[in-house]
């Protein structure tokens, strides 16, 4: 099980993730994407360099690590994102929040798949049948469309292949990051995702930014993403890839649950159902006993 002050670090990072809608409703960027998400990876990743620097273990990690946490937490934190920007309008945001909650199911196959040989069956099965649980909740809860034409079913299966990429760069994350700091792998992540979208953005064209605009959205990515991109790359270094993909499944039930609050809309049998199922089944895959083979694991 999951020790108490790393299951807090869950909670808490499923609550920020969930209830990010209420920042964004409350206090809209007046930056389009991608030059507010760039802007807030250069200041996550300056803030991190310069606590490694601080702390004096910036020399600890070499060139090669840093380069392949940076490239494999671009894949956690600003691919998706991105895909997401790309598909919208071609594919719903519940379709796409549904994909997302197939992200432990594929973590944990992808898991069993690098883990070898030494893994029983049953206690794979064990593993799969909560993410499961968690998956058949988000197809009950949002509503799934039929994308109706050949572009809008390849931008789904982008979606869909950013699921798996998004799984697999978690499970290889978790081994990358032991001997990393948590600072240096913030550095590492933010200058590296900026980057990604910085290119992207000079494609585009940079708008005429003022001075009261970036200094709002540095604000904005102070309040809310720099906690959680740092409380993100803790846990992935603390809890195990297939632990920690139940976020996938608990933010989209906070996210849910606050909405319900907010409009004070009775819950039908359906959506009662989907939120029973989608809670049963992240916190079956936090407590579940996990394989000792799948424990520290990492591609190879």
């Amino acid at each position: 099980m999951v020790k108490g002050v790393r299951l807090c670090g869950v909670a808490a990072l499923c609550v920020l993730s969930g209830s990010g809608w209420i920042l964004t409703q409350g206090w809209p960027s007046e930056m389009a994407w991608p030059f507010g998400a760039c802007l807030h990876f250069v200041s996550i990743g300056l803030a991190g360099l310069a606590i490694a620097v601080l702390q004096g273990r910036w020399g600890e990690i070499s060139w090669l690590r840093g380069l392949l946490v940076g490239v494999t937490g671009k894949c956690l934190f600003a691919l998706p994102g991105a895909v997401l920007q790309l598909a919208a309008g071609k594919v719903t945001e519940f379709t796409s929040a549904a994909a997302f909650c197939s992200v432990p199911l594929i973590t944990v196959l992808a898991a069993g798949a690098f883990g070898g040989g030494d893994i029983e069956a049953s206690r794979l099965r064990g593993l799969m049948l909560p993410s499961i649980i968690g998956l058949a909740g988000a197809l009950l809860l949002f509503p799934l469309e039929d994308p109706g034409s050949l572009r809008r079913w390849l931008f789904l299966g982008l979606v869909l292949g950013c699921c798996a990429v998004t799984a697999l760069a978690g499970v290889w994350m978790h081994r990358l990051m032991q001997p990393v700091g948590v600072a240096a792998a913030a550095a590492a992540i933010g200058l590296t995702s900026a980057a990604l979208l910085g290119l992207y953005g000079t494609a585009a064209g940079w708008p005429v930014l003022g001075w009261r605009v970036i200094a709002l959205e540095l604000l904005r990515s102070a309040a809310f993403d720099l906690p959680v991109v740092s409380l993100t790359v803790w846990l992935l270094r603390e809890v195990s890839a297939v632990r920690l993909s139940a976020r996938f499944v608990l933010a989209p039930l906070v996210t849910a649950l606050e909405g319900y609050a907010v409009e004070r809309g009775a819950v039908g049998w359906r959506a009662g159902l989907a939120l029973g199922l989608l809670c049963a089944g992240g916190v079956m895959l936090l407590v579940r006993d996990e394989p000792e083979e799948l424990r520290g694991l990492g591609l190879r």
